[in-house]
């Protein structure tokens, strides 16, 4: 029961230790307790979800501290690049991957937890009149824009050659191992209302129109081929503010982005029961 289990994963989070992203030691803890509570919360769905409030300051670290070391921190090197090496000047760009490895069962345990809200009516993550929506959305959609390094040790569905990029951003052999693109749509099936959805699908189009990289771009338009395929009529609302930039992407010159492009549209009209080539030109 919630009773019963309320105290044990508060032990089980005193366990864990306050956040320290530079503890090797504590990073193992972290991956085992977020494996844990994706395990919980996969088995017991809206019982864990209130042991989970208890975890959200936890998340939202988590998941800050990740774009940090992937996002940010990239972009803000990316200037410098050239003169370093011209300079002569050496720097160190790297970090130990370990450190990053609680990543995807924390993915695994949010997306979990979203299905679960989600089933029961979203309740959970529009409290505190959509704060919380705002607090995971926030760091979660700059995720899309991560710089995943190679080597990063992923847990997967099966054997797959794909990069760690499109393993952990864009989903592909890691549908029921974690990753972001499949919490995004979770949080989006949640949230349930216009409102909500508004920054969200405006975060999924700043990565569709990513225009130095074009794995952005297609973790992006998959994001959004997602939310659609799981909200439906609803999210159509939405529709005009993604026609813009479905257009740039059906002439894009990768041709898995253009052709997730054209499946977006072609949902789109199912969906309206209309054509959208006028829109489109």
């Amino acid at each position: 029961s919630e009773a019963q289990l309320r105290p044990l994963y508060a032990r089980l989070r005193e366990w864990k230790g306050e956040f320290d992203g530079q503890d090797e030691a504590m990073a193992v803890r972290r991956f085992c307790f977020w494996s844990m509570s994706a395990a919980l919360g996969s088995e017991l769905r809206a019982i864990f979800l209130p042991c989970l409030s208890s975890v959200i300051t936890d998340i939202v670290d988590e998941l800050e501290y990740f774009v940090s070391k992937l996002c940010e921190k990239s972009v803000k090197q990316k200037g410098d690049k050239k003169r370093r090496r011209l300079s002569g000047e050496t720097t160190d760009n790297s970090f130990d991957e370990k450190l990053l490895r609680p990543m995807q069962p924390l993915l695994l345990c949010l997306e979990t937890a979203l299905k679960a809200d989600a089933h029961e009516g979203g309740g959970w993550v529009r409290a505190d009149e959509g704060k919380r929506f705002h607090l995971i959305l926030h760091p979660l959609s700059k995720l899309l824009l991560a710089k995943i390094p190679t080597d990063y040790p992923t847990t997967e569905d099966g054997d797959n050659a794909s990069s760690a990029f499109e393993k952990i951003v864009q989903g592909v052999g890691t549908l029921e191992s974690g990753n972001v693109v499949n919490c995004i749509t979770a949080l989006a099936a949640g949230a349930g209302n216009e409102q909500l959805w508004k920054p969200l699908n405006h975060a999924i189009l700043n990565a569709c129109g990513n225009e130095s990289r074009g794995e952005v771009r297609k973790a992006g338009v998959t994001a959004l081929l997602s939310v659609l395929q799981t909200i439906g009529e609803e999210y159509m609302v939405l529709l005009p503010e993604c026609l813009p930039v479905l257009s740039e992407l059906l002439e894009d010159g990768d041709e898995d982005v253009c052709g997730l492009a054209k499946e977006c549209v072609k949902l789109g009209e199912d969906l309206l029961g209309e054509s959208l080539d006028d829109s489109l030109r």
